[in-house]
């Protein structure tokens, strides 16, 4: 993943930190504070964003994200291991058919849950891990064949559901998958370490475009946010999700004040909508930011236009 992209992921980790009127938090700031007299991170960035104050929010983000990702882990953990249960139960405690199916049922929604919450939480994590790019890509690999070999318990169990089932096929298919999703969390814990999460911002070219994206979200989401309800037919950006109207501010934040050409932010925006929003999310996303941007060209167009017109008349 190009550096780039990386700070995008990271800005958008930071504006999930920041109050979503950076305005009102800034005053809020000024006038509430902490109660022992010190300001937070939040706090002093939205008052101030300086360069210090960024690296510190950056720094908190990546903190939430971790907090975030092994309480994630935590709860699959917790799924994994009453779907063992299940699985050891139908082979110990019961000899009847039924009863061993009743048994292992519940455990197949169990250990895909777990799988799906694990695999969430790497993808969380993949940008944030360049150094072992390798390892996270194995890991991935790992959740979709648990994925697949829970699928094919599954099926066997609906397949057969008014015949003779081989009931230890089923179990050594949801065991096999359980011990491969607790493989892959050894990497991905490894990768929760402070340290590990950290080293993403130093690295300056990351740092310094993520800190380039919040400073101008901080200092222009007004004049972003009427750019995007103008694109929007009867609809404003408040209404939508909250990831949604990041990624939407982050990518004209992008166009309008760094440069970028729209093609790319747009491109960017769709698949980190992907990442974080829904297929009804990244495309509506899609859908504004090309109005957005066809608008801003429309604007500029008339403007140049009319410059011309002045300048021939004055001449």
């Amino acid at each position: 993943m190009k550096a780039r992209s990386i700070a995008r992921e990271l800005a958008l980790l930071g504006v999930s930190q920041l109050s979503d009127n950076a305005t009102a938090s800034a005053a809020s700031s000024r006038m509430v504070g902490r109660s022992d007299g010190r300001e937070t991170v939040t706090q002093k960035v939205t008052a101030k964003p300086s360069t210090d104050a960024l690296n510190a929010l950056l720094k908190k983000a990546l903190t939430a994200l971790a907090a975030e990702a092994q309480e994630t882990i935590e709860t699959a953990e917790g799924e994994m291991q009453r779907g063992n249960r299940l699985i050891l139960e139908s082979e110990t405690r019961t000899v009847e058919s039924k009863e061993v199916r009743s048994r292992i049922l519940p455990a197949i929604p169990l250990v895909e849950a777990a799988i799906n919450r694990v695999g969430n939480t790497l993808e969380m994590l993949m940008f944030t891990q360049q150094a072992d790019r390798k390892g996270m890509v194995a890991a991935k690999r790992a959740l979709k064949d648990a994925a697949e070999r829970v699928e094919i318990a599954d099926r066997l169990m609906h397949e057969h559901e008014q015949k003779v089932l081989d009931i230890e096929t089923v179990r050594t298919q949801i065991e096999s998958a359980i011990s491969t999703v607790q493989q892959s969390l050894i990497g991905i814990k490894q990768a929760l370490i402070p340290e590990h999460l950290t080293n993403l911002i130093s690295h300056e070219e990351i740092r310094d475009y993520a800190c380039s994206l919040l400073y101008n979200w901080i200092q222009h989401w007004q004049a972003i946010d009427a750019q995007l309800d103008e694109a929007m037919e009867k609809w404003t950006i408040r209404r939508l999700a909250r990831v949604d109207r990041d990624i939407l501010r982050l990518a004209m934040i992008d166009i309008v004040y760094l440069n970028v050409p729209k093609k790319v932010a747009i491109d960017e925006a769709i698949e980190i909508a992907k990442r974080y929003s829904d297929e009804d999310g990244y495309r509506f996303i899609n859908g504004v930011l090309r109005r957005a941007t066809d608008k801003l060209e429309e604007a500029t167009a008339s403007s140049k236009t009319k410059a011309e017109i002045l300048g021939s008349e004055l001449g």
